[in-house]
Formats: structure tokens, C-alpha cells, sequence
């Protein structure tokens, strides 16, 4: 079975070492009278001009970056067609397929692949590492290293954008004695490749050559398919050795699929254990000797993505994560706040460095306009591609005819200028279909945005159409880089349209989007009060959430630190448990309670950083002995996905955390705001959920879908406190029901229902698991029943994902779906302040 993590290197080293040998020595033929070896000088000649990244294009102006292939290659991946899921039922009897292991894994490095396959088709967008797979395995097997399998072949590189040429030539000259053979020895003999024939020759009749044919959709279209066919009629006459070819969508099709077709295999997106893995080999690379350095200054891009929403767009694919790591080394170490100034940077330096011409001063300029007219034409049109020689007219609005030149001549010119700048761009994919699209929907919107702003084209007519909004969103990014005022004004026109929710939302999320020094105080006050009302109206669940999200962003009012708001809860009984859930429940009591005062909302991440960024994880005092015994033998310091945006919005309900960890919170606000704040008892916390009456839900008796964050309302994830209004219980607690699961004082005991006090009761006095109460986003509304309580064993018992729940407990409260828990209510104790 192929070890999948082989990238992860050698003693837990995040890269591995390619080490030299002298010669591959071990193949013979069978007779033994040749010795199969890989010429010194072709050995040489690989290292020499293939084993160095041509990083150089995307460097800013006057920087020269030279990296190390071996240095930074982080392996593709692609569908394993030797996994096998575990509902996969046995195979038909005499069915010889080599199907692999059960434990299989779904994706599989490349490389590995191509040793237990003979021949890969592999396809990929422009940017995705084609052309660098082939370079590093080239290298790799010419210097003693590369996948086992492959150990001893011969790698035979062949650029098919320069051997077409040669065919094309052949096929006017000699078209009946033209061969794939006589076209490479051409080949190397044009490229002074010393590779000599008979070399290969003989690797071919021992079945040990591995053939590498990159850019099949750099061959022209006109003799693609005779070029194919005699690729393929090698291939067959030498089925023994071992074939990878690749290319873009559009060179994949056609006569290709037939022939090739059933090794189709496409290169997927890079993971983020690749990205943060690649990022670390590029600054230790570019670092040199200065030990450390460029571990340092990787951690640091991580973080930072991790914070930039907006920089996920380029990590997926190699090419453009490469652009960002050069962006990150020469702009100052920093990603811009604003995604609209990282896309116009990076996009500046893409184009600059691919297309600056010392002879041609404006040659930049007319490919950005150009890539401009077109994304405003696709955009205009609703698109998302179009038919390449329709996008090739556009060139000649930037590109006007000669005097004298011939319309014919002239068309041929437009595109050949069309043919050279789509692939070098780095922008642009060549789809299967012949239609080009943007690498990402972004760049489209993005290059629309900047065009509408180069053309003073107005906004409004586009502010009401949902296709149009990242394109808006952007118009008013660009524009608020240089013009303060006119984007300010723009976000406060939008947010003051009357009866247009999504459109209020539009403007608001403008006005988040620009550099906090660029927003005007009025409009930012504007912005919250429609925001708030929008949260308190009876608008649409996702514009609810969307404002209460973007009010997060620009500083939720309703959220004070030292002064979280409370609810009286006051003195009384109140029916506890149900009979009609399950045996935990029951039976149904009534208990009295004294005054108490219960947090209105549960703790946030805004006020849980707060207790972070004070040192709460290294204060010891704040701490219960086993708490701070799990935390130093784990080394926790903040909760878990503290870092992930989807669940870190400031007035988000913080996720992931233990016990332990809302204990010690809760201790940490007493101190710091002056009263006494705790978890409230499970007793309490049910008062407050169900009021007096034992309502079933918090804001009734009968369900209601659009009154919580539950698992029917479709939201798939935590959301910001209290836009719910409508599930307000009696005594203003907000997101008792759904949202998320919350820590209570109490420790569980199965028949604690049965003998506990009647008055105040505190919960068992000692055990192994404390009571969650409410429900959480993924749970269906049998979870948001007030009475409802599940249980988790506390750390140090081994734990899930979710830090602290144990195995067992967690297939009882996530059903085997990604789940989030661990959120706490505040409870402040009768009589004391709750400011």
C-alpha cells in the first residue's frame, strides 16, 4: 500500500531529503549483456536547467527569486482508482482488477500512482503543477530517489510544446516515415538534450522507461489528433513501460479521450495540510542560511491566511500560492485587510512579471485591460465562460488594426495574441468544451469591478441583482484604496434604502469590507442601527444572519466584556423534567428556586479573547487542580478552531471548549468586572429556558422552524447571538434552544432527578461528566426541548475532535456529523450586580 504522507518526510520532518547516488545499476536485460544506466550527462542536464522553479515571472519588479524544485515540491494528489469504500460490495467473480487494500485512501500522491499504473492521462488547470510533477519526478528518478515502484526506469521528458513543431514539419516533408522515435531523437537533438536513443531503446525493450508528455493542449488543434495517434500507437507497441501525459481541459477531448481515456485521472486542489506544508519548504528555500527564519515567517502566513478569508483564493492552486508567498516576502510580511488590495497587487504583479516588455511599455497595461473588457462581458452576460474566438474578438478593442494590414492578417494576429496570452496569464482555464473561464469566479468579479471603475460605471444599476454582488462589493473596495469619501458615500446610499433588506446588507457589507481607517464614523453608526433592525425584524433567516455577522465585524453594540448583559430570573417554582422524552428526564417535579440573574446571551469569542489576551490560560488561580493539570498535559491555550472563520465571528458563541476552560472563564470575569459570575446549575439554567409555566420551548408550546438555529432551519453552523428573536424566552434569554450546547454547573447522576432537594438543588457532589443543556445548530428540535439534557465525561478521558466530550458520548450527541460544542451561559448569583 502507497504511503500517502510520504510528503509529511523523514522523523517528522514537514519536507523529505532527495538523496544523490552515483549510478542505477540493478536492471539488466534478460540475457544480461546490457547494462541498464542513466547517462551521466542526462543525469546533469536535468538537475541543470529542470530542477529550478521559474518563480522569477511572479517576483515584484527587479526581484530575482531562484528556488530549488527538490526544496519546495509538495506531491499532487488525485481520486485513488484503487480505493475501495467500505460499502463497496465484493467484487464479481472473475474480476481480475487490481482493486488494493481495503484501507485505501481516497486520494493518492501521483507520483505513486504511476507505480502501479502504466499509463496516466492527467488533467489539470492552468497552474495546478503539471509541468512541475514531471520536472520533480524527472529528477527524482535521475538522482536515486521517487517512489519505490519507479526505482530504476528512465524518465523520458517530453514538452509537447516544443515537439509539435518538429511533427508539424515531418508530416509536410516525409508525412508516410514519420515515427514517435525519430521525432525524439529530433527532439533532443534540437533541445542538445544528451539523452542518446539507443539509451532509451534499450530501457523501452526491458519495459523500464517511463515516458513524461506534458501540455497536450499546447499542440494546435489542427494536428493534435494525428499527434495523439502516434503517441498512442507507441504507447501500444510499448504497453510494457510506463506513460504520463498531461494537459489542460480543452487539450484533453476528442481523439485524445478515446485513446487515453480510461486512464483519465484529474489533479486536485491543494488540501491546507499541503498549503501550510508548502509555505514552510517556500521560506525555508528562499531563507538560505539563516536558520529559523523562514519557519518563523511561515508560521506567520499561515496565521495570517487564517485571518484573511479573502486569501483562500489563491491556496488551492500551486501557481497562484506561489504568487502569494512572493507577495507575502516583498510586501511588507503582511496580507492586506482589504481583498480587494491583495487581487489588485497580486494581479499587478502576475501580469507585470509575465508580460512587461522594455521595448513595449503598454503591452501590461493592454492584457489587463483586456482581461478586463472580458470579465465585465461575461459578467454583463451572466456567465461564467465563453467560447474562446469570441473572447479573442475582445482583443480587438485593445488591439486596433495596422495601417495597411489585412483583415485576414489581422484576425491571425488577434489570435495568435489570444493563443500566447491566455495560458501565460495565469488567470485564465482552457475548458474541455473549448470555452475559457476565469481560474476562480473572483478574478472575474474582481477584474469586472476594477473595469466598471476604469469606465465610471454607475453601481446602481447592478445593486439589486444577487449575480452582481461580490462585483459591487469590490467596486467600492477599489474605490475606497484611493477615494475615501466617494465609497463611504456609497456604502451610506445603500444602507439607507428603504424596504430593501439585501440591499441595506450590501451597503453594510461594503462598508466591512474597507480598512477600519477608511470608514467614516456616520456611516459606520448608520450601518449598526440598520443592522440591529434588520436582526429584530421578521426578515429572512440568511439576512438575519448576514447582518448579524457584519455587525460583528464593525462592533457589536450588544456586546460588552466587562459588562455582559443579564436577565432577572426572579424567585419561585418552576416544573422541572418531562415524561414524555426519556427516562433522564423524569419525573416531572416542581422546584423552587431563589432570584438569580442569567446571561442574556452566551458567552461570545469577542469576550471569551478578552480572558486570552489577559493570560487567563497562564493563571494558574483561575484554574481548578485537574483543569490545570489537562491543560498543561495538553498544552491548550485557546479553545479549539479558534483560528476557523467559519466559527470565529466576534459575536459568534465560542466553540470548543471544556469545562475546565468555561470554569475558569467565568472565575476570570468575577475578578475583572468586580461580582461573582459562575455556571449556572442545571435547575437554573432550565427556569430560565422554560420560564415558570414549564413551557416545552423557550418561546411556547408548539415548534416553531424560523425561532431557533436548529438543524431544520438550515444553517449548518453556529450563528451570531440572538437572531432569533422570536425564540426570546420569557425572561429575555436569547438561543436557549439551538445555536449551541451549553456547559452547566452540574455533575451527572442518573437518578439525580428522582432524589435531589426541592429547593435550589446544586446538582450530585462529585462524578465523571457535567451536563450540557440547549441543543446546538446540527441537532434536529428534539434537542431544543427545554427539559432535554445530554452529558460529557470530562478530560483527561480520551477525547474526540470536540475537546471535551469522549468517544462514547459523542456518537450520542453528534450522530456521527461534524458538531461543535461546548458553549456556556453566564449566571450571576442572587444579589449580586450584574454590571
Amino acid at each position: 500500500m502507497p504511503d500517502r504522507e510520504r510528503w509529511c518526510g523523514q522523523e517528522g520532518k514537514p519536507y523529505f531529503l532527495i538523496e544523490a547516488v552515483e549510478s542505477i545499476k540493478e536492471d539488466k536485460r534478460d540475457d544480461g549483456a546490457v547494462l541498464l544506466q542513466i547517462p551521466e550527462d542526462y543525469r546533469n542536464w536535468v538537475r541543470e536547467f529542470h530542477s529550478i522553479l521559474p518563480v522569477e515571472q511572479l517576483a515584484r519588479k527587479g526581484e530575482v527569486v531562484l528556488i530549488s524544485l527538490p526544496a519546495v515540491y509538495i506531491p499532487l494528489e488525485t481520486a485513488n482508482p484503487f480505493h475501495k469504500p467500505k460499502d463497496e460490495k465484493d467484487m464479481k467473480r472473475g474480476d481480475k482488477e487490481d482493486r488494493g487494500e481495503p484501507g485505501e485512501p481516497a486520494a493518492i500522491d501521483i507520483e505513486e500512482l504511476m507505480g502501479r499504473v502504466n499509463c496516466l492521462l492527467l488533467r489539470g488547470k492552468a497552474g495546478m503543477g503539471k509541468t512541475t510533477l514531471i520536472k520533480h519526478l524527472a529528477y527524482s528518478l535521475t538522482h536515486g530517489s521517487g517512489p519505490v515502484a519507479l526505482r530504476g526506469y528512465l524518465p523520458v521528458m517530453v514538452f509537447l510544446k516544443d515537439l509539435w513543431s518538429i511533427y508539424e514539419r515531418k508530416l509536410k516533408t516525409e508525412p508516410a516515415h514519420v515515427t514517435f522515435e525519430l521525432l525524439l531523437k529530433e527532439y533532443f537533438e534540437k533541445h542538445r538534450c544528451p539523452l542518446p536513443m539507443e539509451t532509451v531503446a534499450a530501457y523501452l525493450s526491458q519495459g523500464k522507461a517511463l515516458l513524461l508528455l506534458d501540455g497536450l493542449d499546447e499542440v494546435p488543434e489542427s494536428i493534435r489528433e494525428d499527434l495523439v495517434d502516434l503517441v498512442h500507437r507507441f504507447q501500444f507497441q510499448h504497453k510494457n513501460n510506463r506513460f504520463l501525459i498531461t494537459g489542460r481541459p480543452h487539450g484533453i477531448e476528442g481523439k485524445c479521450m478515446q485513446d487515453f481515456g480510461k486512464y483519465l485521472r484529474d489533479i486536485d486542489d491543494l488540501d491546507n495540510k499541503k498549503v501550510e506544508a508548502f509555505i514552510t519548504r517556500w521560506f525555508r528555500a528562499v531563507s538560505g542560511q539563516a536558520a529559523g527564519v523562514g519557519e518563523v515567517t511561515a508560521a506567520d502566513m499561515t496565521a495570517d491566511i487564517r485571518q484573511h478569508e479573502h486569501a483562500a483564493v489563491f491556496t488551492g492552486n500551486p501557481l497562484l500560492l506561489t504568487a502569494l508567498c512572493i507577495f507575502y516576502l516583498v510586501g511588507g510580511k503582511r496580507i492586506p485587510d482589504q481583498r480587494a488590495d491583495l487581487y489588485d497587487r497580486i494581479v499587478a504583479n502576475l501580469l507585470y512579471r509575465r508580460f512587461h516588455d522594455p521595448a513595449n511599455t503598454e503591452r501590461v497595461n493592454r492584457v489587463r485591460e483586456f482581461l478586463m473588457l472580458l470579465a465585465f462581458t461575461m459578467q454583463t452576460r451572466n456567465v461564467k465562460s465563453m467560447e474562446a474566438c469570441e473572447a479573442a474578438e475582445l482583443l480587438q478593442q485593445n488591439y486596433p488594426q495596422n495601417e495597411g494590414e489585412e483583415l485576414p492578417d489581422y484576425k491571425k494576429r488577434m489570435d495568435a495574441l489570444f493563443n500566447e496570452m491566455e495560458p501565460k496569464c495565469g488567470l485564465l482555464n482552457r475548458l474541455g468544451s473549448g470555452e475559457i473561464a476565469f481560474a476562480h469566479l473572483t478574478f472575474q468579479e474582481f477584474l469586472a469591478a476594477k473595469h466598471m471603475l476604469d469606465r465610471d460605471i454607475d453601481y446602481k444599476k447592478y445593486i439589486k441583482d444577487p449575480w452582481w454582488k461580490e462585483t459591487v462589493l469590490l467596486y467600492t473596495g477599489l474605490m475606497n484604496l484611493d477615494m475615501k469619501k466617494r465609497s463611504n458615500q456609497i456604502a451610506a446610499e445603500m444602507i439607507a434604502m428603504e424596504r430593501l433588506p439585501r440591499t441595506q446588507l450590501l451597503g453594510a457589507e461594503a462598508l466591512r469590507d474597507f480598512q477600519p481607517s477608511k470608514r467614516e464614523e456616520s456611516v459606520v453608526r448608520s450601518a449598526k442601527e440598520k443592522l440591529l433592525s434588520i436582526i429584530s425584524s421578521n426578515a429572512e433567516i440568511q439576512e438575519r444572519f448576514d447582518a448579524g455577522e457584519i455587525l460583528g465585524t464593525l462592533g457589536d453594540p450588544r456586546i460588552n466584556v466587562l459588562k455582559p448583559s443579564m436577565v432577572l430570573v426572579e424567585a419561585g417554582e418552576f416544573i422541572r423534567g418531562s415524561d414524555e422524552i426519556g427516562e433522564m428526564e423524569k419525573p416531572v417535579r416542581r422546584i423552587y428556586l431563589d432570584e438569580f440573574m442569567m446571561g442574556k446571551y452566551p458567552v461570545t469569542n469577542q469576550e471569551f479573547k478578552a480572558f486570552i489576551e489577559d493570560g487567563g490560560y497562564e493563571n494558574k488561580e483561575l484554574w481548578m487542580p485537574k483543569g490545570w493539570q489537562w491543560r498543561k498535559e495538553n498544552n491548550i491555550s485557546e479553545p479549539g478552531l479558534w483560528h476557523d472563520r467559519k466559527w470565529d465571528g466576534a459575536n459568534f458563541p465560542v466553540v470548543e471548549v471544556s469545562w475546565y476552560e468555561a470554569s475558569a472563564y467565568a472565575k476570570w470575569l468575577s475578578k475583572e468586572a468586580g461580582g461573582k459570575y459562575v455556571l449556572p446549575s442545571e435547575a437554573q439554567w432550565e427556569k430560565a429556558a422554560r420560564g415558570s409555566r414549564g413551557l416545552v420551548y423557550p418561546w411556547g408550546n408548539e415548534w416553531k422552524e424560523d425561532h431557533c438555529n436548529s438543524d431544520e432551519c438550515g444553517l449548518d453552523r453556529t450563528s451570531p447571538v440572538g437572531i432569533f428573536p422570536k425564540g426570546e424566552s420569557l425572561y429575555g434569554c436569547m438561543d436557549m434552544a439551538g445555536n449551541v450546547w451549553e456547559w452547566c454547573m452540574d455533575w451527572y447522576e442518573d437518578d439525580y432527578y428522582k432524589i435531589s432537594p426541592d429547593r435550589d438543588p446544586q446538582g450530585p457532589k462529585d462524578g465523571s461528566a457535567r451536563v450540557i443543556r440547549g441543543g446546538g445548530w446540527g441537532r434536529a428540535r428534539t434537542a431544543a426541548l427545554c427539559a432535554v439534557f445530554l452529558f460529557i465525561s470530562l478530560p483527561p478521558y480520551p477525547f474526540t475532535p470536540a475537546r471535551c466530550c469522549s468517544p462514547q458520548a459523542f456518537k450520542i450527541l453528534s450522530a456521527g456529523r461534524l458538531y461543535c460544542q461546548s458553549f456556556f451561559f453566564l449566571y450571576s448569583s442572587p444579589g449580586v450586580s450584574s454590571g
